[in-house]
């Protein structure tokens, strides 16, 4: 079965498709010049670029057709899309080309991506069930998020020595300022920093090292947070769309995985109060249980099974010429 994967923008729709992907020999990717140009082919994966843009129609309708001479000349069996605005003009085409659709979702409030284009899924993979009460409910299926495998094989330890502090995969100033502040106090010596100034390729090795991380509240980062078994301390990007990432961090400091931090109160003093509290080998071991009680293994594997067992007993959607 060929597939094609379209994500784009940060690591966290970017991850997911490529751990799916992994399941699916044959395939290739649709993205922009974003992150995905380069963590794409670096993965080993065909990686096509289109333009794209969240607002400029002009780049809409042009990745639109650059997307539909793609699909049309690779003729894949199924399109998957993780996020991100990219994946609009693919969908399109895809949908022109009566090509069957899936999505893949993260977070527990959607994007509005995945929202709109949610209609034309033939089903929408989510990583928790909250998310369904936003979807079409009878095209919802919960498989957790897919996490690399790498990461999802990391051991968790309370007695790690370093404390991770990072913002994602475009970086955090709030949390950057914050760890510089740290200077001079007992954790200094014990932070593991990732400023952003150059992209890490090994987040195993640093999880590995790791007792505590300090981040941001995307899903595919709390997937990972939830695989490892890694307590947290969630502050959440405050222009998330639709305040999305408070939502993720609420939901696990409710379960007890993490302690929420919101950006508005972060200082390098708020964050040092934070980490004494819950720095404490049997503090990280409870929460380490909850987080990982909070995770679904095996996700991609889940996807493909899905995906492979209906595959014939599931008709293809018929061109969008005969809608409209």
């Amino acid at each position: 079965m060929k597939a094609a994967f379209s994500c784009g923008g940060t690591g966290g729709h970017i991850y997911p498709a490529l751990a799916i992907a992994q399941k699916f020999p044959d395939n290739f990717f649709i993205g922009s010049n974003r992150l995905e140009k380069t963590l794409v082919p670096q993965a080993g994966h065909k990686f096509y670029e289109i333009a794209a843009s969240p607002r400029q129609l002009f780049k809409i309708l042009r990745g639109f057709y650059q997307s539909l001479r793609i699909l049309a000349r690779e003729k894949p069996d199924i399109v998957i899309a993780t996020g991100g605005y990219v994946t609009v003009p693919v969908l399109l085409a895809a949908r022109v080309l009566g090509q069957k659709i899936y999505l893949q979702e993260q977070n527990i409030l959607p994007g509005r991506v995945n929202r709109c284009l949610s209609r034309l899924a033939a089903r929408v993979f989510v990583a928790f069930a909250g998310a369904a009460r936003y979807l079409p409910r009878h095209k919802t299926v919960v498989t957790g998020n897919p996490v690399r495998a790498e990461i999802a094989a990391v051991p968790y330890s309370a007695q790690s020595p370093g404390i991770l502090v990072f913002g994602g995969s475009l970086a955090a100033r709030s949390l950057n300022a914050a760890a510089d502040g740290l200077r001079g106090t007992p954790y200094q010596a014990q932070l593991i920093h990732l400023n952003g100034q150059n992209y890490c390729h090994d987040m195993a090795g640093v999880y590995a090292r790791s007792r505590l991380c300090v981040c941001r509240a995307g899903a595919t980062t709390l997937s990972e947070l939830a695989a490892l078994g890694m307590p947290s301390i969630l502050v959440p990007f405050p222009q998330a769309a639709d305040n999305h990432q408070e939502v993720n961090a609420r939901y696990f400091e409710q379960q007890g995985a993490a302690v929420v931090l919101l950006d508005k109160d972060l200082t390098a003093g708020t964050l040092a109060k934070a980490i004494a509290q819950i720095d404490r080998p049997e503090i990280l071991a409870a929460m380490s249980r909850r987080a990982r009680a909070l995770g679904l293994p095996a996700a991609a594997e889940k996807i493909y099974d899905y995906i492979t067992r209906t595959a014939g007993h599931q008709k293809y959607l018929r061109p969008a010429r005969r809608y409209f």
